[in-house]
């Protein structure tokens, strides 16, 4: 049995070599890059401090907005991780006039589109209609915001889905070594905990955390109101007013807590003992949204795990076929950054790609790169930015980024040119900053009793936690007493 899963891994690896060199051979050379074309945000705050950003783009008869909360999973409380997720999934789930069936209709009438949801640091209530028809769609985006009824069979139906959806997830080890990444390396930061939730944090929550959230949050002053579209500013300012205009401020706000600091350098095996693979992760405390070499690190990660032809990629998939796919990641956020690191492998083979992985990202900070191939990796990033600017979604997308982390608008202009000016030492410079050796964190979710002895060999410091004894909601990642 080994052996014809060697025979086809190898078949597999070799087979993704002749592809990937069939490709490149056939690729015809790159054009010039098009300039995005990039409109001017106009913003006014109105009296209840609501503050409204509106980008003109006439022609199609379609506008885009979203209202914009400033705060996410940062703010769940301690022991209810997953809080700013489950409100935000109620929003849509009835208010105190409408029922969750009377808000779909009414949503279609229109032949709009009204998504809710969260992120770790904002909370949105997107919206997509006809322009003709954005007065009344706005008005049920508006009631969603300001009336939800949370009502107590909408919260428990929401619980047993959440739920459900919860414990099958931590049955895959990608999940569960990555929130063991995130937990281990920013300890017991607000964003270290699963932004969804875990089983346990998602049983304790009952209305009246889910109000209070609303109160603290849910405030004018407080929010964004971002529209793109076939529409011009002074109809969108004065819309905004006469659709969110009485809003009003309830006096809770939103506390900061300290935090400790987290161990770094840790090895961890978690050890599920039915796991038919591996996963690796390895983990480092990133920058904030707003640090001045926000850009290096980007191009930094794209270079290192953003696509198929990226470096990670190339030497776990194409050149060794140990995975499907490698890839990283560099999450910014208000007041916390993360970078990750990853693959899904043979558990049998999971320490050769801790191995490639961690030598990876030294080099990173030890090699300078090639110019032609900084080049790929620039317009990685660059043409995804282009692609979003196609379209009002896009427009949105990248405008509410800026308004939450309070950069400047015009920040959009000059962020092609931001990412084209990064150099390979830029990229050796945050590397060599942020991802040293002694900060990273190296975590395996798999089969112990086949990975625990080479992943001791090379990393003789490694704890093992049973996934019995995991719990996500606590900084040590031990339930208390189970050692």
């Amino acid at each position: 049995m080994k052996a014809r899963y060697f025979l086809l891994t190898t078949s597999l690896a070799l087979s993704s070599l002749s592809i990937y060199a069939a490709e490149v051979a056939g690729l015809p050379k790159a054009g010039e890059p098009r300039e995005a074309k990039i409109g001017k945000a106009q913003d006014k705050t109105l009296p209840n401090g609501l503050r409204v950003i509106v980008i003109e783009r006439p022609g199609l008869p379609l506008v885009s907005a979203e209202v914009l909360i400033n705060n996410g999973a940062e703010t769940d409380p301690p022991r209810f991780a997953g809080l700013a997720h489950f409100t935000a999934n109620l929003l849509k789930q009835g208010t105190t006039t409408r029922s969750a069936q009377k808000i779909a209709t009414d949503t279609e009438a229109l032949g709009a589109k009204i998504e809710t949801g969260s992120t770790w640091d904002g909370t949105t209530i997107k919206l997509t209609t006809l322009s003709s028809n954005l007065e009344p769609a706005l008005g049920i985006v508006a009631d969603l915001v300001l009336h939800p009824a949370f009502a107590k069979e909408e919260i428990e139906r929401a619980r047993r889905e959440t739920l459900d959806e919860l414990l099958l997830n931590l049955e895959q080890p990608g999940t569960v070594a990555r929130y063991v990444a995130s937990r281990a390396t920013l300890g017991g930061s607000p964003y270290a905990h699963p932004d969804g939730g875990t089983p346990g944090s998602i049983g304790r929550i009952t209305r009246k955390e889910i109000t209070a959230l609303h109160d603290r949050a849910y405030r004018p002053g407080n929010s964004f109101l971002i529209l793109t579209g076939n529409v011009s500013a002074p109809e969108a300012f004065a819309l905004a007013e006469k659709v969110f205009g009485d809003w009003k401020a309830p006096s809770v706000e939103a506390k900061a807590t300290p935090y400790p600091a987290p161990t770094l350098g840790r090895v961890i095996l978690v050890d599920m003992p039915t796991a038919g693979q591996a996963a690796v992760y390895l983990g480092a405390p990133g920058v904030l949204r707003q640090a001045l070499d926000w850009f290096p690190g980007k191009v930094a990660n794209a270079l290192l795990g953003g696509g198929y032809s990226s470096r990670l990629n190339q030497e776990v998939r194409v050149k060794r076929g140990l995975s499907y796919g490698a890839s990283s990641s560099l999450s910014t956020w208000r007041g916390e950054g993360l970078f990750v690191a990853g693959a899904q492998t043979k558990n049998e083979s999971a320490t050769e790609v801790v191995k490639v992985i961690q030598a990876e990202i030294e080099r990173l900070g030890k090699e300078a790169a090639p110019e032609d191939y900084l080049k790929t990796r620039q317009a990685v990033l660059t043409g995804a930015f282009a692609r979003d600017l196609e379209t009002n979604e896009g427009y949105v997308k990248r405008i509410s980024d800026l308004a939450l982390y309070g950069l400047p608008l015009d920040r959009m202009e000059s962020y092609v040119a931001d990412v084209d000016r990064t150099t390979p030492a830029d990229l050796q410079s945050f590397a060599a900053k942020h991802f040293p050796t002694d900060h990273i964190n190296i975590i395996v979710a798999g089969q112990g009793k086949i990975i625990e002895k080479p992943l001791r060999a090379a990393f003789p410091k490694l704890e093992v936690i049973p996934l019995s004894k995991l719990d996500l909601d606590s900084p040590t990642l031990r339930t208390p007493g189970k050692h």
